[in-house]
């Protein structure tokens, strides 16, 4: 159910906000960021006419009993560390403190030291999206206890269609549509190394 929600900040300023109930309150926080100017992760949130001091990024807004019209009150703290996860593609996960405002790159160099893996033998996700050496970690909007997914590269062998690697690789990758009806299936084909 849509309900709009006002925002006020110290300075005065009101904000109106579409959200839904049944949003979180991060989700929340990002619209507001949008309207405002001010990141999520810098956001305190509570309720004016209530005894709701904080409200909390997982909580959904329909546990605080807001209607539509009422006004939350914005808040903007320092910025703060918070914890997020890295899962491997073996599925352990790992736990670091970030700043939003580090940018993804600090981030890799943190995981090269702590996993022990090559810069060149990995890259980074969050929620499906690539993560960007160039921007922060606040650009993908990481919520505070969020996962983020360490993806690795194929390492040794070549993509060539419809022939073999000039690399010297066990693997060697074929485009299977030139004789498959399924035309996004790649196929491996297992070569023999060079005899010396």
């Amino acid at each position: 159910m849509a309900q709009q929600l006002s925002v006020k900040l110290l300075t005065g300023e009101i904000h109106s906000v579409d959200s839904s109930a049944c949003r979180t309150v991060w989700d929340f926080k990002i619209q507001v960021g949008r309207k405002t100017g001010v990141p999520p992760y810098q956001q305190k949130l509570a309720c004016q006419n209530s005894t709701h001091l904080n409200l909390q990024d997982s909580s959904a807004l329909s546990q605080y009993g807001l209607q539509t019209g009422d006004t939350l009150l914005l808040m903007v703290k320092n910025e703060e560390s918070i914890c997020i996860f890295l899962r491997n593609p073996n599925g352990r996960t790992s736990t670091y403190q970030v700043l939003p405002s580090d940018t993804v790159s600090q981030f890799r160099a943190r995981i090269r030291g702590q996993e022990r893996v090559e810069d060149n033998q990995f890259w980074l996700t969050y929620e499906g999206q690539t993560l960007d050496d160039h921007h922060k970690l606040s650009y993908y909007n990481i919520v505070p206890n969020g996962i983020v997914s360490m993806n690795l590269r194929l390492r040794g062998g070549a993509l060539k269609l419809g022939g073999w690697s000039p690399l010297e690789s066990s693997v060697v990758l074929h485009d299977c549509s030139l004789w498959s009806s399924a035309p996004h299936l790649i196929c491996a084909t297992a070569k023999q190394p060079p005899l010396l």
